[in-house]
């Protein structure tokens, strides 16, 4: 007997259940903040150096906040193209929910202790995030679940796209055993592999 898979028309619910995860994530990463604790006499003098040893939390929740919110607009983008689903594609999409969930912890990790261990960690969930999102576009446009003007050679472009943060988050990892302040650095590398995937997806639609 044929397993029976869920499919369905149009991903409503599962966009609708994504942005919420999204919005609890992009929340929770600002709870890693507490106000510091100090004599309200000594206030002026005490506070602002209790605040510069924020800089390692402040540095990991705006690259987490922004990281998360681009994956945000990946989502979106993807799921604009998407017009079916099925039962692992939903599956696919809760794998993806769960890496981004966890990212809070690691933030707060790094941000409170900037170690390679911790680097490693930070690094490995957002590759995480990169391939699940990445598996997920994949599936669905190997199903045929996407609108009928994305060809092939689109699909796989925007898998492709798919792996350039994940594989610069990976380098990454190694690059900390060298220096680990150059491997904050080097997620800089993402920028201009997307600007040459922008020409490359831009090419491709000026040849249709």
């Amino acid at each position: 007997m044929p397993v029976r898979v869920l499919e369905g028309k149009g991903t409503d619910r599962l966009e609708a259940i994504s942005d919420g995860v999204f919005a609890i994530v992009l929340t929770l990463l600002v709870l890693q903040f507490e106000v510091p604790t100090v004599p309200p006499a000594q206030a002026d003098s005490q506070l602002p150096l209790r605040l510069l040893e924020f800089q390692s939390l402040m540095f990991s929740y705006l690259l987490s906040f922004f990281t998360v919110g681009l994956y945000w607009v990946i989502h979106q983008n993807i799921f604009q193209q998407i017009e079916h689903h099925d039962r692992i594609l939903l599956y696919l999409n809760l794998l993806f929910l769960l890496t981004i969930s966890f990212l809070p912890f690691p933030t707060e990790l790094i941000g409170t202790y900037s170690t390679r261990l911790t680097w490693g960690l930070y690094a490995t969930n957002f590759a995480l995030v990169g391939l699940t999102m990445t598996a997920t576009w994949w599936y669905a446009a190997r199903r045929d679940f996407t609108l009928e003007a994305i060809s092939t050679r689109h699909a796989r472009l925007i898998s492709l796209r798919g792996l350039i943060a994940p594989a610069v988050f990976l380098f990454s990892i190694a690059v900390s055993l060298v220096s680990l302040e150059l491997a904050y650095w080097t997620i800089l590398l993402i920028a201009p592999f997307q600007a040459w995937w922008v020409r490359a997806y831009g090419s491709l639609q000026d040849d249709r």
